[in-house]
């Protein structure tokens, strides 16, 4: 585990975090959009590429990719913290990932409630 934090740079991971839930944040706006309209192209557009690997790649992969980044970059901060002896939640980057963090459950938690709809 020494190695993760030298190989690591988490400021890089977090924001690629970031960018993983930006196109599921595009797909649920546009859900809420067409539900509020009831014109449902937007959805059918971003559908009509890959069908239903894309719903599942937008819906699901990304949300958890980006969580599983999120995880992986709290043990390297972790680490890297302890090591300039500071209490690891207090640092910034530190804070920044737990909104990463947060930020994708509340994601994948939206995933569990349209597929309880459904």
């Amino acid at each position: 585990m020494e190695n993760l934090s030298l190989h690591l740079n988490p400021k890089r991971w977090i924001m690629s975090g970031f960018m993983l839930t930006f196109p599921t944040l595009l797909f649920w706006s546009a859900v809420a959009y067409s539900v509020l309209t009831h014109n449902h192209r937007y959805v059918d557009d971003m559908l009509s590429f890959g069908g239903t690997f894309a719903h599942v790649l937008l819906v699901a992969i990304l949300p958890f990719a980006s969580f599983g980044l999120a995880m992986i970059c709290r043990l390297g901060l972790r680490q890297q913290a302890i090591a300039r002896n500071i209490w690891h939640r207090d640092t910034p980057e530190m804070k920044v990932n737990q909104s990463l963090i947060n930020w994708s459950v509340m994601l994948i938690s939206v995933m569990i409630i349209s597929l309880i709809n459904n």
